[in-house]
């Protein structure tokens, strides 16, 4: 097998690590995605779809059926933007927080793992490398 590229082998490499993660939080029937989701609304409430899409990197479709799911699981909810009634921002429900909460902790559990096996020097360092190369390439 041919060696694979850079890029090949971060979307590889970044997938397989997703899957990990995800296989913890699907046991307790939350998504990776709802997980993110409700990470990014409870450290910023309020946020419309597109800005939710962005910071989510996932396009408004998607995001819509996930937010219905949600919607429909009593996790999250809409409220009409007072400033443009098209409009509608996305919060965090007291039962999504505490859902998070909880995921959090499992979340929180595979970091530690990581940063035992690799130093938590070595995982602050691969965080920094990550994000560079994400700035320079977008």
């Amino acid at each position: 097998m041919a060696e694979r590229s850079l890029n090949e082998h971060l979307s590889h490499l970044l997938a397989q690590a997703n899957r990990h993660l995800s296989r913890q939080l699907t046991a307790e029937g939350v998504s990776l995605d709802q997980w993110r989701l409700m990470k990014v609304l409870s450290e910023a409430g309020g946020l419309p779809m597109g800005k939710l899409a962005e910071e989510l990197a996932l396009n408004l479709p998607t995001l819509t059926k996930l937010v219905d799911r949600m919607v429909q699981d009593a996790l999250v909810y809409r409220v009409p933007d007072p400033a443009d009634r098209r409009k509608v921002r996305m919060f965090l429900s007291d039962k999504g927080a505490s859902m998070l909460a909880s995921q959090n902790k499992r979340v929180e559990e595979h970091e530690a793992k990581v940063e035992d096996n690799y130093g938590s020097e070595d995982a602050q360092r691969l965080k920094i490398m990550l994000e560079s190369f994400i700035k320079q390439i977008v």
